[in-house]
């Protein structure tokens, strides 16, 4: 789907791989890990685009994988959430093995290979640390310290230098590790911080439009404080020259794109739950619920709890 939404041949690359264009979704449907890591290798090759694992990796709809979902609605700690997803991991993944270590003051979360694999797994480590960090990030949510944080993954060189401010590591092809403080792990997990708040990513109605995929591409990131411009167009895979110029062209700018984002997430909190305003300030990238309402009220002109009151079902 990202080749094709690039413009990029993917069937010639499938056809290569010895894989089909269109695979319906099946249980009974077994692709083995060496092709699966050509493949996303190879991918990045074809799109010309050294970023493009963690890229894939962030956009993920976390909930729509059943183990992460299971961990979501049964957690009360964030510890307990990593556990459990551990443990529920096991049932989808033939080729590795997730884990939770504790060592005194830090713990390890990651996953290890059954198998290594016969070509450095670059843009695989780079896509699941999208998704892990991403994951780790919402569960970890109002603690999260990213200068207490430390990833390790076969090549860091793959990894945007500004993504998320993350620290990276050069591991090796084993897998992947997350070192962080295990203080975390006895925090109260806030499940609204994991409420999807947009459709999943449907494979037979891909977005078609440049507005389309970069909304798709930055809800994901709404919850991060200092999503500027400069950030978005990173997450979108763009130069932000080149983005705004596209953007201009289609009557918008990222900064209006992000602002409508962020007051959809927003008012659809606002209107659907009862939580606190300072919650939701934060589920939107704000850790000043005073700045937030200020910020609210001038993209929708009601300030939060007017909005609630107007808009509650």
């Amino acid at each position: 789907m990202e080749l094709r939404e690039r413009g990029e041949d993917a069937a010639g690359l499938l056809g290569s791989l010895g894989l089909l264009e269109n695979v319906p979704a099946s249980h009974d449907l077994f692709v083995a890990a060496p092709s699966i890591y050509e493949l996303v290798e190879r991918s990045a090759d074809v799109a010309g685009d050294s970023f493009l694992g963690y890229s894939i990796g962030c956009q993920l709809d976390l909930q729509a994988w059943e183990p992460i979902a299971k961990a979501v609605q049964e957690a009360e700690t964030i510890g307990e959430m990593l556990s459990r997803f551990v443990v529920y991991a096991l049932d989808h993944s033939s080729s590795t093995r997730f884990f939770l270590r504790t060592e005194g003051d830090r713990s390890t979360f990651g996953f290890e290979r059954v198998v290594e694999p016969t070509i450095k797994p670059a843009q695989n480590d780079a896509f699941y640390l999208g998704f892990i960090s991403s994951m780790l990030m919402r569960a970890i949510h109002e603690h999260w310290d990213s200068t207490s944080v430390l990833f390790r993954v076969a090549d860091p060189d793959v990894i945007p230098a500004t993504a998320s401010r993350l620290r990276v590591a050069k591991g090796d092809n084993h897998g992947i590790q997350v070192k962080f403080p295990t203080a975390w792990l006895f925090e109260h997990f806030e499940k609204s911080s994991f409420h999807a708040d947009s459709p999943a990513y449907d494979i037979t109605n891909p977005p078609n439009s440049l507005i389309g995929s970069v909304r798709h591409a930055l809800i994901h990131h709404l919850h991060e404080p200092g999503l500027t411009v400069d950030k978005a167009a990173n997450i979108c895979g763009y130069k932000k020259r080149r983005l705004s110029k596209d953007l201009r062209e289609e009557g918008t700018t990222l900064a209006k794109e992000i602002a409508k984002l962020k007051t959809e997430r927003a008012g659809q909190q606002l209107a659907n739950t009862d939580s606190r305003i300072a919650d939701i300030a934060q589920a939107v990238g704000f850790k000043d619920p005073t700045v937030f309402s200020r910020a609210f009220k001038n993209w929708t002109g009601q300030s939060p709890q007017e909005y609630r009151r107007n808009h509650k079902q």
